[in-house]
């Protein structure tokens, strides 16, 4: 079984949470999404600066990893 490496640097409590799927799905999104922002923002929309861009990807791989393994929450609560 070939285990997905955390390079990422996910929270090791939520990357044990993950399955092997979830995990890759987590690395591919955020890998798109870091090096595509044109593709999903708007056309018309300012390019974000790089800092705040990379919370807008890692927020959507992380929910995109909690779809893949059918736990998407309900709402989340600010920290």
């Amino acid at each position: 079984m070939k285990t997905i490496k955390n390079s990422n640097r996910v929270p090791k409590k939520q990357w044990s949470k993950w399955s092997k799927e979830a995990k890759a799905i987590f690395n591919s999104c955020y890998d798109f999404f870091m090096n595509n922002q044109k593709t999903m923002n708007h056309p018309k929309a300012d390019k974000q600066p790089a800092f705040h861009w990379k919370t807008v990807a890692w927020n959507a791989a992380w929910i995109a990893a909690d779809a893949c393994d059918d736990s998407i929450p309900t709402e989340i609560v600010d920290v």
